[in-house]
């Protein structure tokens, strides 16, 4: 059972919701090989399978949760004796990536552990309520998905050891100083800078967290809000790009089309148009 929620009433949040549903699996039912354009979270709440990206597989089992990241071909298979019975959500946005990011899940690291074995997990009555929903109920899903979010980090297992926190410290530092600084000409060694660290080790840094630079992490921040700041007709696009950093129209209107393959007059015609 699949429910697909329509993201726009909440995009100035900074969490969208594309859809989550839940599903019990047959004896080695198998999904993919496949790429999400979104985040996606599965949770599984009875029995087991097993998640494949590239040569790399990882068993989940009931009380993990298993995250596809965006662009990332992968399959995953239920168990033969105890398949899995899920709970998903696909998302995305700066708080979707943020909690993420605080649960522990990484490219390289795409399996949640909780620290505690607790039954029922704290997280899931929150996921439960989020998936008996009606999709038209944006504001009470994207509140039951932050709850679901929450409940996840509270309880996520972390690797100790010192170079792991340190390089925690510095990405947390790196992604705040980002964020607070995104609408200006902002070059990624004045990041380094800020964090004390050189731009290999920066660079290194958000590669393990999500495949890609801290470059790339700047544009598809700039992107998201580009997007909500379009949604408003009464802002100009030459303000916009402004706004994001870019020292003309026509410069964001280049790096948007690139991003998006339309003009960023075409995305809000489109986006504007009625249902």
């Amino acid at each position: 059972m699949q429910k697909d929620i329509h993201p726009d009433d909440i995009a100035q949040f900074g969490l969208n919701i594309y859809q989550y549903g839940h599903e019990v699996c047959a004896s080695q039912h198998s999904y993919g090989p496949a790429v999400r354009q979104h985040y996606l979270l599965h949770y599984v709440i009875r029995g087991g399978g097993t998640l494949f990206s590239g040569d790399r597989r990882w068993p989940v089992r009931q009380g993990e949760a298993f995250l596809i990241h965006p662009h990332e071909i992968t399959t995953y298979t239920a168990d033969k004796q105890r398949p899995w019975e899920y709970m998903w959500v696909e998302l995305d946005g700066l708080i979707a990536l943020r909690s993420l990011e605080k649960c522990g899940l990484r490219r390289d690291m795409p399996l949640y552990r909780p620290k505690e074995t607790l039954s029922p997990c704290p997280a899931y009555p929150y996921l439960r309520q989020l998936v008996a929903q009606d999709p038209v109920h944006s504001l009470r899903i994207a509140g039951l998905t932050c709850l679901f979010l929450d409940a996840l980090i509270a309880n996520a297992h972390h690797e100790d050891g010192e170079e792991t926190r340190c390089g925690n410290k510095h990405l947390d530092s790196a992604i705040q100083f980002i964020e607070r600084h995104y609408h200006r000409n902002l070059a990624i060694g004045e990041v380094a800078d800020h964090c004390n660290i050189d731009r290999s080790y920066l660079s290194r840094l958000f590669q393990q967290q999500f495949g890609y630079g801290p470059k790339q992490y700047l544009l598809l921040l700039r992107m998201e809000v580009a997007t909500s700041l379009l949604s408003d007709p009464s802002l100009p696009i030459k303000v916009i790009a402004y706004s994001l950093g870019y020292t003309s129209q026509m410069q964001f209107a280049k790096v948007f089309q690139q991003h998006f393959h339309c003009s960023p007059t075409q995305w809000r015609r489109e986006k504007a148009r009625p249902a």
